[in-house]
């Protein structure tokens, strides 16, 4: 009797530190998932409006030109390196950052999860 009431209770303490073990886990995946989400859509956000403000002409009268925030039909379009202004800080730029914010965060942010234990007895 009290070698099942031992086995019970070792049985109830693994489940609590699974459960608090993939709580964690969730929490972390989360929190890493909503992280890279946040980053994409500020990555679109810049990307596609720089893009729309400065590599297009917009008629002389919109408030967007009037303001200095876009490009009117007579402006020319300025170049760095030999590549179009507009692409090299609406494309080139925010794609080199978030490729370093890759590599950074999958170095650096991301804390490596124990996944549980291989044995073939459930463990």
């Amino acid at each position: 009797m009290q070698n099942s009431s031992n086995q019970a209770e070792q049985r109830s303490s693994h489940a609590a530190d699974f459960a608090k073990a993939a709580t964690k886990l969730y929490r972390n995946a989360r929190r890493e998932a909503l992280t890279v989400a946040a980053v994409w859509f500020i990555c679109l956000l810049w990307v596609v409006g720089y893009c729309y403000l400065r590599g297009y002409a917009h008629p002389p009268e919109s408030w967007l030109v009037q303001s200095g925030w876009a490009c009117g039909p007579g402006d020319g379009f300025e170049t760095l390196w030999g590549i179009p202004r507009w692409i090299v800080f609406g494309i080139l730029l925010p794609w080199l950052l978030a490729s370093a914010f890759t590599v950074w965060f999958g170095l650096f942010g991301m804390p490596d999860d124990e996944l549980g234990g291989e044995g073939g007895n459930g463990e």
